[in-house]
């Protein structure tokens, strides 16, 4: 007989397998989720499947096209609640009930306006549904897309590289390289799961950056959208992210309240959203541009602005095994008078690329 907790357990245990298959997909998805499903007959898989790419089949449908016959009373498992609209592709809720599918198991709920509901309409129709089954992990999978939908803005991975002391730059403003070539590399993989690399004008002007992504042949998908975020209209035109320098390359979105400094400049000038210092105005508009994740590679100025303004997503952290005892700090002011008041995150599993160590982490007082 099943007691409640082996159910449980075998339930995450499954659930882990679905999350593993979402985990497969990239940047393709978007503007969709990151979903994966498996379906169980008795204590076996019989189907498994992943959503790849915006307009294809769904996670669900992969699973019940590998599982045939065999999901007729079977167990589904899927990171995502599944959809109840036609969208591109018909709702996932009825392609389970059609299977036969005898039991859902969902990871997290969809605020998708048009797409919620598939678990109330499953259950209407007989099918027992259990929600937020490693709800936490299933959320991380969807976080961009589950950010777009809650917040109406782009996804924000801030993206800082810096000294045990917490430096970012020399005193004499040096800061390349504070990483060593695998970190950096590392990094390369990151910009290319991303829809666009956000920078302040100051890292324009101190380091000049191409902000495109450099990995080996075969491995790098489109170019993002690179993005500066240039108020006073202080860009040179000589800079780098003004010139298209290969064809793959797509020309620089530069936000400014001073268009007419930057006339003449082979690149999308765009007027400053919002009030002047506010950064959300600047990702509720990318997000209407199509861009659903945005990796801001900041200097303290604009990393300390998007964190006072609780707009970081998702912190990457580079941490060097390294002091420079002076110099800028990664972080400046962040309106924090006691410890009480700190902003605090959660780290997952750190990882070492060459000598240093990525940190990444996410906002404690979200919601798991």
């Amino acid at each position: 007989m099943h007691t409640a907790h082996h159910r449980d357990e075998r339930d995450e245990h499954w659930m882990r397998q679905a999350l593993a298959e979402g985990l497969r997909g990239d940047r393709r998805v978007r503007p969709n989720p990151r979903v994966g499903c498996v379906i169980v007959q008795g204590e076996q898989r019989v189907g498994a499947g992943y959503h790849a790419q915006v307009g294809g089949p769904h996670a669900e449908v992969g699973a019940l096209c590998e599982a045939g016959e065999a999901a007729r009373g079977a167990t589904a498992y899927v990171t995502l609640e599944p959809c109840s609209h036609f969208g591109r592709t018909p709702p996932c809720a009825a392609a389970l009930l059609q299977a036969g599918v005898a039991r859902v198991v969902v990871g997290v709920a969809d605020p998708h306006p048009k797409a919620q509901g598939g678990a109330a309409w499953l259950r209407e129709r007989g099918v027992p549904v259990d929600m937020a089954v490693l709800q936490g992990e299933c959320q991380e999978l969807a976080e961009v897309f589950l950010t777009n939908q809650r917040q109406q803005r782009a996804f924000v991975q801030l993206k800082i590289a810096a000294t045990l002391d917490g430096r970012m730059a020399a005193s004499d403003g040096s800061s390349q390289w504070i990483t060593g070539p695998e970190a950096r590399q590392r990094a390369h993989g990151e910009r290319g799961q991303s829809d666009a690399i956000l920078v302040g004008s100051g890292t324009v002007l101190a380091d000049n950056p191409r902000l495109d992504v450099r990995l080996p042949e075969g491995h790098a998908g489109p170019q993002p959208l690179r993005v500066v975020l240039d108020r006073r209209g202080r860009l040179a035109s000589s800079s780098k992210l003004l010139q298209v320098l290969d064809t793959t390359m797509q020309p620089t979105l530069i936000y400014t309240s001073q268009p007419e400094a930057l006339r003449g400049a082979e690149s999308e000038v765009a007027p400053w959203p919002g009030e002047p210092d506010d950064l959300f105005a600047i990702f509720t508009d990318l997000l209407a541009r199509g861009v659903c994740q945005v990796l801001a590679e900041a200097g303290p100025t604009l990393a300390t602005a998007l964190l006072r303004q609780g707009l970081v997503d998702r912190l990457d952290w580079w941490l060097a095994p390294k002091l420079l005892g002076n110099g800028r700090f990664a972080v400046e002011d962040l309106g924090v008078q006691t410890i009480a008041e700190c902003l605090e995150w959660r780290f997952a599993p750190p990882q070492v690329h060459g000598n240093d160590l990525w940190l990444v982490a996410r906002p404690a007082n979200v919601a798991r």
